[in-house]
């Protein structure tokens, strides 16, 4: 039998661009749960689920939970959004040189 050598696969790398993408989409994502930990809703919310007492006298705002509701829905598609420009901006400056 001939064997024959089997061509050597390249490792996966990584850019430099989708590096920095990587990091901007998992920062936006930490700012959505560090504002979350400050929501006063969805901390009792987080006391109730770790078996902590929930004290019902801590005055829970609407407004902080409708603005984290809010930030979770659209920030993927603001973030989606903004990247796409981004990167036609930047084309269109390359192809322009």
């Amino acid at each position: 039998m001939s064997a024959t050598p089997s061509p050597r696969r390249k490792p996966p790398q990584m850019s430099l661009a989708f590096m920095l993408m990587m990091m901007v989409i998992f920062s936006v994502i930490s700012a959505g749960f560090f504002y979350a930990s400050r929501v006063p809703a969805i901390q009792a919310e987080l006391e109730a689920w770790t078996g902590g007492s929930v004290s019902s006298s801590r005055e829970t705002g609407r407004l902080p939970h409708i603005v984290f509701i809010m930030f979770t829905f659209t920030s993927p598609l603001l973030l989606a959004g903004f990247l796409s420009t981004a990167l036609a901006v930047l084309r269109w400056f390359q192809r322009t040189q």
